[in-house]
């Protein structure tokens, strides 16, 4: 399973009342009416992106253990306004992987997973095998987590571990993230009483050999924190964070990011004179927009620029879990606000709240972006 649980998969152990070493089975129903604002922006003229302004989903995630074999699958389907594609259908077979015991100590892991070797909650340098975070859901708890192709050699000793992969995903995947990639890691992992630190060494095609590091910790009782980044010759990522917890306090997160990856001031000037120029093009209509929506591409939910910080606070009121933050981009100031507001109905049935707004100046990634903002309500059902 992916080394990073969300509230969702203790959950459903804990409605089974199963072991982490027992067969178990579970899984949801979920029940999502979306809406969602767009703004006027050139790169999304007549909304040539098709994106939803209101969508109804129905989904299933079904997943278990069975012996060494763990499994997980996700179904949907959904209704939307976008012309031309009103309804679909999906199956997903997110994960299926067998561990093998080899020695007390050295276990081989083949199969279809996740693997954190990340720490990070938002931006993740050594997020290789790792689902991208969207702001709208971070803890994925709709279950929207889908695997790579791996196969994962590890040694665990007192303190120290070791731990070799290789992972080749299909090249139909390609996000310019993680997707559709092949990479070979080496990570060497070490346990102090309130340390953790790992290294790794990172091959990948298409890319230059890389080295990264990880650092987490924790001060007294209520205080911990993170650090991570990554370094090959064409690129520099790194992510520094700390999580505060007092009783009957939210808990508060912050996270300060810088992604080499992303777009420089001299960039970001260049990919605004590209907008510009598509607009003034001699150009059919269709041809212009689809230009313009080829510039969208970068736009993503963690951001195209390089400096970002994150505020989250979360707090538990009764039945009530609530939760949200901003997440600010230092190089142009433009925010994505996220929040949610989660109801447990039952046992077993959680009624979920979500809103999303973007704001910035016209010309900042935020204000350029096509979306607006997002209000989702949800039902979910675990059995």
């Amino acid at each position: 399973m992916s080394g990073r649980r969300s509230a969702l998969m203790a959950g459903l152990l804990l409605c089974g009342g199963a072991q982490a070493d027992e067969d178990w089975l579970g899984g949801f129903a979920l029940a999502s009416q979306e809406a969602t604002r767009l703004q006027a922006t050139p790169l999304n003229v007549d909304n040539f992106l098709a994106i939803p302004e209101k969508k109804t989903t129905l989904a299933g995630l079904l997943e278990g253990r069975f012996h060494d074999l763990t499994w997980r699958a996700r179904f949907e389907t959904w209704r939307s306004d976008v012309d031309g594609r009103h309804s679909g259908s999906s199956g997903t077979l997110q994960e299926l992987n067998r561990v093998f015991q080899l020695t007390p100590a050295v276990t081989l892991s083949l199969g279809k997973r996740l693997y954190a070797l990340d720490p990070s909650f938002v931006n993740q340098p050594l997020g290789f095998l790792q689902k991208r975070t969207d702001l709208s859901d971070p803890l994925d708890e709709l279950g929207q987590s889908e695997g790579l192709p791996m196969a994962v050699l590890g040694w665990t000793g007192s303190q120290a571990s070791l731990t070799a992969i290789y992972s080749k995903d299909a090249a139909r995947h390609a996000d310019g993230y993680n997707r559709g990639v092949e990479q070979s890691i080496v990570r060497l992992g070490y346990e102090f009483e309130q340390l953790s630190v790992s290294m790794l060494l990172r091959r990948a095609s298409g890319e230059s050999n890389g080295i990264g590091a990880t650092l987490s910790g924790a001060m007294g009782e209520h205080l911990s924190w993170y650090g991570s980044a990554y370094g090959a010759r064409d690129t520099r990522r790194a992510t520094a964070g700390l999580t505060y917890t007092l009783p009957d306090l939210p808990k508060l997160q912050l996270e300060y990011a810088y992604d080499g990856r992303g777009m420089s001031d001299g960039e970001y000037a260049g990919w605004l004179a590209l907008i510009d120029r598509n607009q003034s093009l001699p150009l059919p209509d269709i041809a212009r927009k689809g230009l313009q929506a080829q510039a969208a591409q970068v736009l993503t939910s963690q951001g195209a620029r390089q400096r970002y910080v994150s505020v989250t606070l979360a707090q538990t009121l009764g039945d009530w879990e609530l939760g949200g933050g901003v997440y600010a981009g230092r190089d142009d100031h433009s925010t994505v606000w996220h929040g949610t507001a989660d109801y447990r109905y039952s046992p077993r049935t959680t009624l979920m709240l979500s809103v999303l707004r973007q704001t910035g100046d016209a010309r900042s990634e935020r204000g350029l972006s096509p979306l607006s903002s997002r209000l989702a309500f949800r039902v979910r059902r675990l059995f």
